[in-house]
């Protein structure tokens, strides 16, 4: 009898295993999914900024080109007129700002990274941190609600031993085809902020949220909105572009 509950203990650990594996899988699938959707080999899309004060608010605009494959990304301030043509580039894991007044090209050193992006809710750091979302993190299936293409599944996120990155912990809701719902940024050493996906809808083919509100969680007021004007997918980027006093 003492044997038969053992053999039935191993049984249920290795099954536990096995399910917790196959979850954790589903988890990194569907994140993969999501990058699928929202990026392609080479994108290029216009967006408009509010970043919302109680007090006050401002509206910018900028271009960017995605380029998935190298690693490489680069954004241009459109409005307002004041910083017009300041570039932002990043380059596998080095991120610099050019500024045309200059004509000089700076990198953004460590100490500058916790900085906040053209005074936005957004941090320098997420420039950097796009592309480490996936394979800088474990994830691991909360909760699911629902059934189906609808159905929205919880995920929880927290970097690999060797990541580099700022945050401690991610909680993520994304649709079972893809389309994110809400992201929660959480880290003991800074403010949690959270980020809501919505206004779906079809962009060149793609059905995706084209709004995302960047909210500081210990700051009420305050928020900054991104909505996407135009975007085009598949989209052969000449390495040029990468110039930063190259302006398209």
């Amino acid at each position: 009898m003492k044997g038969l509950i053992q053999a039935l203990w191993i049984l249920i650990i290795c099954s536990s295993g096995s399910l917790a594996g196959e979850t954790e899988q589903e988890a990194v699938d569907l994140l993969r999914k999501t990058e699928t959707l929202m990026r392609s080999s080479g994108t290029v899309a216009e967006y408009q900024v509010d970043i919302i004060r109680p007090d006050w608010q401002r509206t910018m605009s900028f271009r960017s080109h995605d380029d998935i494959d190298n690693n490489r990304f680069r954004m241009e301030i459109l409005s307002p007129r004041k910083t017009k043509g300041t570039v932002y580039l990043k380059v596998n894991n080095i991120l610099s700002m050019y500024l045309p007044k200059l004509r000089r090209q700076i990198n953004i050193s460590p100490a500058m990274m916790q900085d906040h992006w053209m005074g936005s809710d957004f941090l320098n750091q997420d420039l950097l941190e796009t592309d480490s979302l996936v394979d800088q993190y474990s994830h691991r299936i909360l909760a699911r609600e629902g059934v189906g293409e609808q159905a929205i599944v919880t995920i929880e996120s927290t970097p690999s031993p060797t990541a580099t990155v700022t945050w401690k912990r991610l909680i993520q809701r994304i649709h079972a085809n893809g389309i994110p719902l809400e992201m929660e940024y959480q880290c003991e050493k800074m403010a949690n902020r959270r980020m809501i996906f919505d206004q779906v809808r079809i962009m060149d083919g793609r059905l995706i949220p084209t709004r995302w509100t960047m909210v500081p969680q210990d700051q009420p007021g305050k928020s900054t909105v991104i909505t996407l004007k135009s975007i085009q997918f598949n989209v052969p980027l000449a390495d040029d572009i990468f110039n930063p006093a190259k302006r398209k």
